[in-house]
């Protein structure tokens, strides 16, 4: 009988504990609306501390500290995070833009190698990483992931679009876009409000 009394004393405190972290949390993101960051970050800090088995806390505690420019310590954050939750890609993406903001493209580029690597079948995420690629100038990155996006016969017209500015207008990439463009403008839309 004391075990269990002791059982559900114990889960009753971790209750408590997970609801102040929500609440912490939502008065923290109020603030980020307000872009008060600086008063987020100790927010988040605290729901971190009272659920620190909660991705989500753990997640907007990064996005705060990426806000308030502290990105040292939302590299740090990813990490651990990450090792806790080895399935969740929006750390190390986080990482990875911290990376970008500190000024170390390097390091940020191999690290989308890596998540895109793991997350192979998130076309879209590659289209979305090749175009920043171009961006930032990091052509072999971009080349790279067009010509994969390519092979898969995924999100080729972005593709095709990301080739032909790198190999200039001449280039059959620049053929091959400017017709799936051409072919997309002429695409008959179906006729709305037909049923099956």
């Amino acid at each position: 009988m004391f075990l269990c009394l002791l059982l559900l004393g114990s889960c009753s405190t971790q209750v408590a504990r997970k609801e102040k972290s929500l609440v912490l949390q939502k008065d923290a993101l109020a603030a980020l609306d307000r872009k008060e960051y600086g008063d987020a970050v100790p927010l988040l800090k605290e729901a971190v501390k009272l659920a620190p088995k909660e991705s989500e806390g753990r997640y907007n505690l990064v996005l705060a500290l990426l806000a308030d420019e502290q990105f040292d310590e939302a590299i740090l954050l990813c990490d651990t995070s990450f090792a806790l939750f080895p399935a969740h890609l929006q750390f190390p993406l986080a990482k990875a833009y911290a990376y970008r903001q500190k000024g170390e493209q390097e390091k940020a580029f191999e690290l989308y190698r890596e998540i895109l690597a793991k997350d192979r079948g998130n076309y879209t995420l590659h289209a979305t990483l090749m175009e920043l690629a171009m961006e930032e100038g990091d052509t072999s990155f971009a080349r790279e992931v067009a010509l994969f996006l390519i092979s898969v016969h995924k999100e080729e017209a972005r593709s095709f679009s990301t080739l032909a500015t790198l190999e200039g207008e001449a280039s059959w990439y620049a053929k091959v876009s400017a017709l799936m463009k051409e072919a997309s403008a002429q695409d008959p839309k179906p006729p709305q409000g037909q049923s099956k």
